[in-house]
This record gives C-alpha cells, sequence and structure tokens, in this order.
C-alpha cells in the first residue's frame, strides 16, 4: 500500500555513488553527493530514504537508540541476564577505550571509512544536512520544500539528541562537511550547545510540518511530535545525569522544562491530540495493539512507527507480537518479567500493593483486584489471552517433575532437575508480557505483525508535565497529571486516585517515576528513565561522582546496584500428579478461566487464585534470572562512568583533537577531560 512505502522502503540509493576513504569519524568525504531534487517525486524519494536510514530495524517497542536499535529492557526491572562483559556484570569493571565493546554502543559515534559510507550516527547526520543545503533551490512547490526541511530537521535533531543521550558532549555538524576540511578539528559542544542545537531544529521544525498528515502519508513526522519532543529533551536536560543542581526547585533547567511542557501540551490539545483515545482498560490495551490501518486518527499518537505484515526480506515488521506469544499459541516462548516490576504494579484503587499480594512474598492473590493495566501488561496461567484462529484461549504456564530429582555427584545439596511445561510454555516467571500484543492477528503471521510502534504517546507528555510539576515542588499538579491517567482506565478518584496527599517534593518525583514504570512498561523508556535518574547508584560512585544528593535515597529507592532480578517457577504441588505425565492437570483446569473483557472478571479471578491455591506452588527459578557463565547467581554492578560512554580506540586514534570523556582513560591510560555535567544556560526557547 502506498501509504506504507515511507517506511518500508528496504534500499536507500543515497549512497551508491559514494566512494572514497578517510580517517575521519563523521563519513564526511566528498562522494558527488546526490543534489538531483529536481522534482517532488524525487524529493520525496530522498525523504523515504532518510527514514530508512533512521528507522529501519525499529521493529520491537522496547528498543532504543536512533539507527542501532536494541533492546535495553535488561537494564532495568523489566527483564534479566547478566552477561559476561556487559554493563551489569560485577565481575568487569569497564574504565578504558579497551573496555568500550558492543555493550557500550561501541562504534555508534562513528567509525573509520571504507570504499562506502556506513549507516551511523553522523551519516544519518550529513544525509539531513545534504538536503537542508540544496532544498530551497529544487524544483518544487514551497509546500513540498517546507515539509522536507522540517522532516530533516526533526530527524537531525533527533540523532543528536541520541547522541547526547549516550556521550554527552559530540561535535554539532549542520552543514556538508568534508572530512579533509577537518584538519583544525570539530570540537565536542558542550552538552548545553547541543540540547541548544536540538531546540532549534524542533522549533524550526515545528514551524514546517503539519499537525498530521493524510492517510497515504501517516507515520511521517508532524509539528506535534517536534513540540512533544522538545519536552522530552527539556526533561532530559534538567534531569540529574546533566543536572547537577537538579534538587533545587528553582532551578531554571526545571522552570524551562516546565514552561516548555505546559505550552507544549496546550498547543499539541489545540491540535486535536489528547489522552481520549480510549476510555477504560479495554481501550487502552487496544489502541496500542491495532495495526496502522485502524487508529489513523489515534488522539494519543505523536510520533508512530509502521509497520508491514508482508513476508518480503527488504520490510520491517513488529517483531514484539511473536516474541510475546506463547509457544503454544505459535509464538516465540513468551517474555518473562521479574518479580521486582510485577510487585509494584497499584492496587484496583491505586494504592501501593501489600505484601499479602506480592509473589515475592508468596501470594497467589496477586492476580485480585489490582490497576486494571496490570491486567493488559501481564497474562498469567488461567486467563484469556486471545488471537485470531482462538478468540478465547485460556493459557497455561507451569511446571512438574517428569522425573525425581538426582543428587549431583560431589555437590552437597544440589540436584539435577528435569520438568515438563503445561502446553510446552517453558516460561521462568508466574507472569508474562502481553501488553502490545494485537488479539486479531493470525497465528501463522505473528512474526510479520503490522501491529504500529508508538515511539512516543501522549501519556508521556503527561508524566513529563507531571515530573515537571514536582521536580519544582508542585506536587498537588503532579499527582493531578498522575491523575489523568489512573482515571481513563477506571481508577476512581478516591484518596487522589490511591496517591493520597503527596506535599514531599522528592515523594512526588518517586510517585511520578512509578506510574512511568507502570503505564510505559516494556515501551523502551525504563532504561533512560533509570539513567536520567542514577538510579543504579544514586550517583554515588567514589570514582565519578555525578550527584551531591543520592537520587535513590532522596527519591526512596533501592539502587539496583548489589541487588539482582528475581522470578518463580509456577510448579503442580507434589502428590497432585503423576511423575512423568504428559500433561499434567489437564482435566482439572478445563472449567478454570478468566476473561479481562467480562463484567464478571474479578468473580472468575477468585476461581482462578483457588485454583492456583489449590494446585500449585513456587518454587526457586532452575537457573537464577541474573547468573554469570558457571550459572552462579550474582548481584548487579554498575560504575559512575558508565552513565555516559567514552569514545573507542578507532575515533579518538583517528580524531586525536576530540579528547575523552571523564571517567574513562584513552589508549594511552590518559583519563578522560570531557565532562558532560555543565553549568551554562541555554539560549534558544
Amino acid at each position: 500500500m502506498k501509504k506504507k512505502n515511507l517506511l518500508y522502503i528496504g534500499a536507500f540509493a543515497m549512497g551508491l555513488s559514494m566512494s572514497g576513504c578517510s580517517d575521519s569519524f563523521l563519513d564526511m568525504k566528498n562522494y558527488g553527493a546526490y543534489d538531483d531534487f529536481d522534482s517532488p517525486s524525487k524529493i520525496n524519494w530522498y525523504v523515504a530514504g532518510l527514514y530508512d536510514y533512521y528507522f529501519y530495524g525499529y521493529n520491537n517497542p522496547g528498543e532504543v537508540l536512533i539507527g542501532s536499535w536494541g533492546n535495553r529492557n535488561d537494564l532495568t526491572e523489566e527483564a534479566w541476564g547478566i552477561t559476561s562483559g556487559g554493563k551489569l556484570d560485577p565481575n568487569s569493571t569497564h574504565t578504558g577505550v579497551s573496555d568500550l565493546n558492543a555493550n557500550f554502543m561501541s562504534g555508534y559515534f562513528g567509525a573509520k571509512l571504507g570504499t562506502s559510507p556506513t549507516n551511523n550516527a553522523y551519516t544519518r547526520i550529513r544525509n539531513c544536512n545534504i538536503l537542508l543545503r540544496d532544498i530551497d533551490n529544487a524544483n518544487a512547490s514551497q509546500d513540498v520544500k517546507d515539509k522536507a526541511k522540517g522532516q530533516a530537521l526533526f530527524l537531525r535533531a533527533m540523532q543528536l539528541f541520541d547522541l547526547v543521550r549516550t556521550y554527552g558532549p559530540v561535535p554539532i555538524v549542520t552543514t556538508v562537511v568534508n572530512a579533509e576540511a577537518l584538519e583544525e578539528g570539530l570540537p565536542r559542544a558542550s552538552v548545553t550547545q547541543c540540547v541548544d542545537q536540538i531546540l532549534r531544529d524542533l522549533n524550526e521544525a515545528a514551524g514546517l510540518l503539519p499537525d498530521k498528515w493524510g492517510a497515504a502519508d501517516y507515520g511521517r513526522l508532524t509539528r506535534v511530535g517536534a513540540l512533544a519532543y522538545k519536552s522530552r529533551v527539556l526533561l532530559t536536560y534538567a534531569s540529574p545525569v546533566f543536572n547537577k543542581d537538579w534538587d533545587n526547585p528553582q532551578n531554571i533547567r526545571w522552570q524551562r522544562a516546565l514552561k516548555a511542557t505546559q505550552d507544549v501540551r496546550k498547543a499539541i490539545e489545540d491540535a486535536g491530540y489528547s489522552l481520549n483515545e480510549c476510555a477504560d482498560a479495554a481501550g487502552w490495551a487496544t489502541m496500542m495493539s491495532v495495526n496502522n490501518n485502524t487508529y489513523v486518527e489515534n488522539k494519543e499518537a505523536l510520533i508512530i512507527k509502521l509497520n508491514s505484515n508482508s513476508t518480503a526480506s527488504d520490510v520491517d515488521r513488529n517483531g514484539w507480537e511473536h516474541s510475546v506469544r506463547m509457544t503454544s499459541q505459535g509464538g516465540g516462548g513468551g517474555v518473562d518479567v521479574p518479580l521486582e516490576l510485577v510487585d509494584i504494579f497499584p492496587m484496583a484503587d491505586g494504592t501501593n500493593p501489600t505484601d499479602a499480594v506480592k509473589i515475592s512474598e508468596g501470594s497467589m492473590d496477586f492476580m485480585l483486584n489490582r490497576d486494571p493495566r496490570f491486567y493488559r501488561t501481564f497474562a498469567f496461567s488461567g486467563v484469556q489471552w486471545g488471537y485470531n484462529e482462538h478468540a478465547t484461549d485460556t493459557v497455561w504456564a507451569y511446571r512438574w517433575f517428569n522425573k525425581e530429582p538426582e543428587p549431583v555427584e560431589g555437590k552437597p545439596g544440589e540436584y539435577t532437575i528435569s520438568m515438563s511445561s503445561s502446553e510446552e510454555n517453558s516460561v521462568d516467571s508466574p507472569v508474562f508480557v502481553r501488553k502490545m500484543s494485537n488479539p486479531s492477528a493470525k497465528s501463522d503471521g505473528f512474526e510479520y505483525s503490522n501491529t504500529s510502534i508508538y515511539e512516543y504517546r501522549f501519556a508521556e507528555l503527561v508524566l513529563n508535565l507531571a515530573e515537571c510539576y514536582a521536580a519544582t515542588g508542585d506536587a498537588a499538579k503532579a499527582l493531578a497529571c498522575i491523575g489523568e491517567l489512573r482515571a481513563r482506565v477506571g481508577i476512581p478518584s478516591t484518596n487522589n486516585y490511591g496517591l493520597g496527599n503527596i506535599t514531599d517534593r522528592h515523594a512526588a518525583i518517586a510517585a511520578c517515576l512509578r506510574e512511568r514504570q507502570i503505564e510505559l512498561a516494556y515501551e523502551g523508556k525504563r532504561s533512560w528513565d533509570m539513567w536520567r535518574w542514577l538510579l543504579y547508584d544514586g550517583g554515588q560512585d567514589d570514582a565519578l561522582k555525578l550527584s551531591s544528593v543520592n537520587t535513590c535515597t532522596a527519591l526512596g529507592f533501592a539502587p539496583l546496584n548489589g541487588t539482582h532480578r528475581t522470578s518463580k517457577l509456577v510448579k503442580v504441588k507434589e502428590g497432585l500428579y503423576t511423575i512423568g505425565t504428559d500433561e499434567a492437570l489437564l482435566a482439572e483446569r478445563q472449567a478454570v478461566g478468566a476473561d479481562p473483557d467480562s463484567p464478571d472478571f474479578q468473580t472468575q479471578l477468585q476461581a482462578v487464585s483457588g485454583f492456583w491455591k489449590q494446585y500449585f506452588t513456587y518454587r526457586d527459578v532452575v537457573t537464577a534470572a541474573d547468573h554469570d557463565n558457571n550459572n552462579e547467581p550474582i548481584d548487579i554492578l554498575w560504575k559512575g562512568n558508565y552513565y555516559i560512554n567514552g569514545l573507542d580506540k578507532t575515533v579518538l586514534d583517528n580524531n586525536k583533537w576530540l579528547g575523552q570523556t571523564v571517567g574513562w582513560t584513552d589508549a594511552n591510560g590518559n583519563n578522560g577531560i570531557i565532562h558532560f555535567q555543565d553549568d551554562e544556560t541555554l539560549t534558544v526557547e
């Protein structure tokens, strides 16, 4: 379909005429740059190529970083899995260029040129700059030229923002510079200077782009998207990772973020966008699970990535549907959930959960009377989770021994365990992710899902505003914003939607961050929230102390350092099955099931909970959620320099004038001096 061409294009001929060799990280050799903008169709072709370079491969809502899409959920409470040499591995401390491996986005900044350009960050920026340089002389209407320019500016701003989030100070490139012209070097601009440039681009883009496109162009970047992005940028800039004065409610960065987000929200609402796309939890789930042809006028979607259901090899499709679906449904086996996330979801009245419903405390009543979003974010044994061929499918995921445990020779107290799984659903968690799954998806096409990815929802904007209110000392308005989100999924307004009477500034910030955990779970936002609030160690690393106030202590969060993610297996109680049976409890479970769309859902859940209590028990997972290469349990270790990546050896060797980031050493063992926390003031509104 024509409307899909923009984001589905699989090959970008922009670089076909390019050749050359240089040592510059910028990939800016004069290749005989594309300048053929002599018709609207060629302009559109070029812009489509920009989107392709930026977004091809973005097929999972948990993925982050433009052009280098990867899932960072394992750095949060949304997933687990410490790997050898990774950021969370306590057996590895990374400080020098030799330690900057793939876990630290090695190569994202740039790489030495070969015989053709590569799709890296500065190549993407250069491609935008080519259009911005030449488009005014194009043979097309002013409207066509303006819209092309607006999209290029927006894309350039997004890329620079991701560079800043990853590396802090980076070079600002707004012209088509050739590598041979860089003998004097192109210095790393401060974070403030970079943010100024990002805001400048977003402001100009907003002045050139429409609020909405027609159906054939749905998915293109818009004015409202550019405005919303300003809020994200300024919130990040005001956060502790970049702001040494974050604990001051009068801090100018917080004040600027608040004013901008207030203005942005009004402008976006005036354009017809709002939280009103859904009126209950079922609508909340549907909003994020339908294909791109259904919700063309989705009031919540500010930035959206379309996907294809084509089986062709050169198109993007949403890999999420296949990954979250159970083996019994034809999916990839499901996504396990650490108990640290499950147990923070509120109750149905918005109050915090007690130990009586926490799986970590052994509760099998965890499923009763929870926040309505709980049942649209997770599934569990005994709950309906349908798909196209089986709309009323009730999923089951539990274990039983297929033979007696056998002692391990030479290891007293250890046993070899072998278990079977119901319907071959071998998940390692009592609950598993169902969010953003489409009930109309076909099991033979899960891997070809065209469900859209919402890069930026209106809900995030409201949460940004809540956090700005909280940080500037207006707890009441922060809670009111959170209340808006809770009201629309059916949480009653009693006692501030269950939040209580929070007046303390720190407590209000914490409430905002918890709400983000719940509302935006598995949407690729949590790792950035933990990063910008220094929630791994509170910013207290002796070698690189980033905050005079421990952010974890101030907000009441346990730092992730020194902890590990946990889970439990659901197992049939001994004596209630025959060891080695093909499908334990097959007959017993036939009359049990709870439908989240039924008005009797909570009554049905009572029966499901009763079934769990009668037949199930919890036991430790066979292999700890976080473990080393020997499968031994380990605790997380994050170092202060991990918040902002150093530059790798290739980049520094070929561009010695760049300088290394603080907390990292260069190839000669010299300490980096480029800091990412500055005291400068923005000049751009």
